[in-house]
């Protein structure tokens, strides 16, 4: 049984606005920087990569949804390059990526392209629920703490000790919790457009959709409700006609509404089942989120025009695990590439990136980008140690 802890609430951000303009100026003076030192880098990475892609006249192939299948009754989709063994740059590396919702089997596609199958072990892990399939099987049944295991036992099935996780806007708050847990798995964090410290303008979006369109008192609702198939029948019914109204609604009005406005009955019920299955719900999620192991290396992307994560949030958690006082610092021993300046006694500070031309749709629109930087991001991770000094900026 996984432990309770005490929290406090986070159902929004806790600095005062004088504490949040300064973290935003730091915040944005690093951004400025590393985009100044990538910008080569990337261009003449950009031009041999399609270069290469074009020689090779196709696509990246797509592996194939494998399951993993536990005597227990329980069950993972995923995909798996592992064919590409041979061929791989990094053998010591895996990337676990875990998407946002709505999910999709090409929901990283452009940044695996620019990955490439050949630099090391990519894995497309598709969470029970948000693959679109029912969510309770054999003993999972949709707890946080289930999802833990699970992904702990899929981790050991495949002999693999630790991944760099790739994530993207809910996808954050399963790996987060997950690293709470279970932090020497966690070999790196990239966050692209990822679920913040504190209730982010996204789900405050789908609570207005839960309350007014779909008729849900979260507050008043019970984990054991949401397994009553005679419940369940009768949500689906609301959700799937009152899901045909919103889509109707103008482009505007569903642009406020961000994605929640394409979430299904089979979404919206592993949603609602994570957080009722946490004795202090989201508050004590993000309690957990606040106490991370700070050793574990992170690269953040996102966007000032992101509606759905808002900038400040997420500039709050690169402020708390990477550039302010109490943050744990790794130098870097060996510079990797010849074609970049970074701040060698910082690692962290190198890869944070604000995209002023993008969205919440980070992942989608500067995949090509995006796949470049975490390959560097990882090449450079084993050439680096703990230190304890602060940066220089």
């Amino acid at each position: 049984m996984l432990q309770k802890i005490i929290t406090r609430s986070f159902e929004s951000d806790p600095r005062d606005q004088q504490t949040i303009q300064q973290q935003k100026k730091v915040v944005k003076y690093v951004c400025d920087r590393n985009k100044q030192v990538f910008q080569n880098y990337i261009e003449q990475e950009l031009q041999i990569l399609q270069s290469k892609l074009l020689s090779e006249n196709a696509q990246n192939k797509q592996s194939q949804v494998q399951r993993i299948q536990f005597k227990d009754g329980r069950f993972i989709d995923y995909r798996d390059n592992l064919d590409n063994k041979l061929s791989f740059e990094v053998i010591s590396k895996t990337i676990i990526f875990i998407s946002g919702i709505p999910s999709g089997i090409r929901y990283f596609g452009k940044i695996e392209k620019f990955i490439g199958n050949e630099f090391c072990r990519m894995i497309n892990l598709y969470i029970p629920g948000f693959d679109k399939k029912d969510e309770r099987r054999g003993s999972y049944q949709g707890k946080f703490d289930q999802l833990v295991q699970l992904i702990d036992d899929f981790m050991t099935h495949l002999n693999i000790q630790k991944a760099i996780f790739v994530v993207h806007s809910y996808g954050g708050l399963i790996v987060k919790n997950f690293a709470y847990f279970k932090p020497a798995r966690v070999e790196g964090l990239v966050q692209l457009a990822s679920v913040p410290l504190t209730l982010w303008q996204g789900i405050k979006q789908y609570y207005i959709l839960e309350k007014t369109r779909y008729f849900i008192d979260s507050n008043n609702l019970t984990f054991e409700q949401l397994q009553n198939e005679e419940f369940r029948d009768h949500l689906n019914q609301v959700i799937s006609v009152n899901r045909n109204q919103i889509l109707a609604l103008s482009k505007d009005e569903l642009d406020q509404i961000g994605p929640a406005s394409l979430f299904t009955f089979s979404e919206i019920i592993p949603l609602l089942k994570l957080k009722l299955s946490v004795p202090g719900k989201y508050s004590e999620i993000f309690s957990r989120f606040r106490k991370l192991d700070k050793k574990i290396p992170r690269l953040f992307a996102y966007s000032p025009n992101d509606n759905v994560v808002l900038a400040e949030t997420i500039e709050e958690e690169i402020y708390e695990f990477v550039l302010g006082e109490n943050t744990i610092k790794r130098r870097i021993v060996n510079e990797v590439s010849q074609h970049t300046q970074l701040c060698k006694q910082d690692f962290g500070s190198n890869y944070i990136f604000r995209f002023d031309d993008a969205s919440h749709s980070i992942h989608h629109e500067k995949g090509n980008e995006l796949g470049i930087l975490i390959k560097h991001f990882i090449r450079q991770l084993d050439n680096t140690e703990i230190i304890t000094q602060q940066p220089k900026f």
